[in-house]
């Protein structure tokens, strides 16, 4: 009985092995899952190192490229600009402007010295004009505000302030720009080397247009070489920019030539409405030779000289030459205001 059962087992177990031999071979999923159940490590392994190698590269490669791409769509909106306390070869200069930024970061920007360009027609002038400190900047979202204050500024080159003055004074918009490089901070994240180039534009002075002189007076009895003309210069600013030009005198002219001149003393234009005193010498005889049958006068005005604190501010002389204004002066509602005011006065 025994062997017989045995002879049983053995024929089992050959059966059984027979019958594995025709089995279907095991598919790709059971090869996967066996080859992922035996190597799991591996696969880690290699998740890590693939993870690893995207993380630095969006880092070190991605991040780079991120910060300068919202750096150079963020805008700045000039807010306010003055330009005080002028010298030949300097200016104290306060700005505050809005900060733009389309970004979600909110990066800190570390102090820098920007140079700043006068931008013609979308091209940068060939040199900087001024060097300007900038403080620490941190952006948000959408906007912040920055401003600088009583920046003593050594001109850098007094062709290209020249130029920008002449732009600032005769244009109706005017175009800058600030570049710099500075480092950028974005929480833990590596500290990345970016450019700061920024263009705005904002409005000029538009030619001083719409100037004109009211409260007219002529003293017929003044003595020779002594003023004998004072009144008012209305003198409209549509930029947000504040202007010191110091003492500056300007020349009349008619057809007949130069007929006269008139000083504005400490001329600082503001934005808005400005009204400033003036007084002048003027040739009544050359005047009356150029009335014309309404009796009215044309008058072509002109800068002649800037003068602050005894320097002469050439980079503002040159624009208020060139920059040459027309009033039409009713000379014989003049005489009858002068005649008036000097029978007040006798009275």
């Amino acid at each position: 009985m025994d062997s017989q059962g045995s002879s049983e087992k053995r024929f089992q177990a050959e059966e059984i092995e027979r019958r594995e031999s025709y089995a279907a071979p095991a598919g790709f999923g059971q090869k996967a899952k066996r080859h992922c159940s035996r190597f799991w490590w591996l696969h880690l392994i290699i998740f890590c190192v693939i993870f690893l190698i995207v993380a630095l590269l969006l880092v070190y490669v991605g991040m780079p490229k991120i910060a300068q791409n919202g750096v150079d769509k963020s805008t700045i909106e000039i807010t306010q600009l003055k330009f005080l306390e002028p010298t030949s070869e300097s200016v104290v200069l306060s700005q505050a402007v809005i900060l733009h930024s389309p970004s979600i970061f909110t990066p800190t920007l570390d102090p820098f010295t920007a140079a700043s360009w006068l931008v013609t027609n979308g091209t940068f002038n060939p040199t900087p004009m001024l060097m300007i400190p900038m403080p620490q900047i941190h952006a948000l979202h959408p906007q912040s505000n920055i401003s600088v204050s009583n920046l003593n500024l050594t001109i850098t080159n007094l062709d290209q302030v020249t130029d920008y003055a002449t732009a600032l004074i005769t244009q109706e918009e005017v175009s800058t720009a600030l570049t710099g490089k500075t480092k950028l901070h974005e929480g833990k994240l590596p500290v990345v080397n970016i450019n700061f180039n920024s263009t705005s534009t904002y409005k000029g002075m538009n030619g001083l247009k719409g100037f004109n002189v009211t409260g007219v007076i002529i003293n017929s009895t003044a003595t020779p070489g002594e003023p004998n003309l004072k009144g008012f210069a209305y003198i409209p600013n549509p930029s947000v920019i504040t202007v010191a030009l110091g003492n500056v005198t300007l020349t009349m002219s008619t057809a007949k030539g130069v007929v006269g001149n008139a000083t504005i003393n400490d001329m600082t234009l503001v934005p808005g409405n400005n009204t400033l005193p003036m007084s002048g010498i003027i040739d009544q005889t050359l005047i009356a030779a150029s009335l014309n049958s309404s009796g009215f006068v044309t008058l072509s005005i002109a800068g002649q000289s800037a003068i602050y604190n005894g320097q002469h501010l050439t980079y503002y002389e040159k624009p208020l030459m060139t920059n040459v204004l027309s009033l039409d002066m009713n000379v014989l509602q003049v005489l009858a205001d002068s005649t008036a005011a000097a029978n007040k006065t006798s009275s």
